[in-house]
């Protein structure tokens, strides 16, 4: 493979990732509109079998995620082993972008985010009443 062709997968797996962070996100606010709106009522079940199905779509995308990620890691480490003069400047500047602590924030950050969304969803689906929180304001 040629290094315009590892940086272009590589620009391809950041975009996957970033995407499916993004379907994620509206899976988990259409949850919490069904939550507040239809859920926050229901029996047990309903509420049971909603969070199985939401939990799929969840780690559906997640597992997508890891796999782009992976794949970039090994673009990574292939555009590392190019000898340091013949590397172009695109490839110089994102291995030292890879290399920063940047990097290593927004990896955190995808990963605390997606539990802290599900486990979120958990809560309000599950613990959560609606009407108590109505009279309280």
């Amino acid at each position: 493979m040629s290094e315009l062709d590892l940086l272009n997968l590589a620009r391809a797996s950041s975009d996957s990732v970033s995407s499916e962070f993004g379907q994620i996100i509206t899976i988990t606010f259409a949850m919490v509109v069904g939550i507040f709106y239809f859920l926050n009522e229901a029996k047990i079940g309903l509420k049971i079998l909603s969070y199985v199905v939401y939990s799929i779509g969840m780690f559906l995308y997640f597992g997508m995620m890891i796999g782009h990620s992976n794949s970039l890691l090994a673009v990574v480490t292939a555009l590392s082993a190019i000898p340091e003069a013949k590397r172009s400047l695109p490839t110089v500047t994102l291995l030292a972008f890879r290399d920063n602590w940047i990097t290593l924030v927004i990896n955190i950050l995808i990963n605390a985010g997606f539990w802290v969304l599900w486990l979120s969803v958990g809560y309000l689906l599950f613990f959560w009443r609606k009407f108590d929180h109505m009279k309280a304001s």
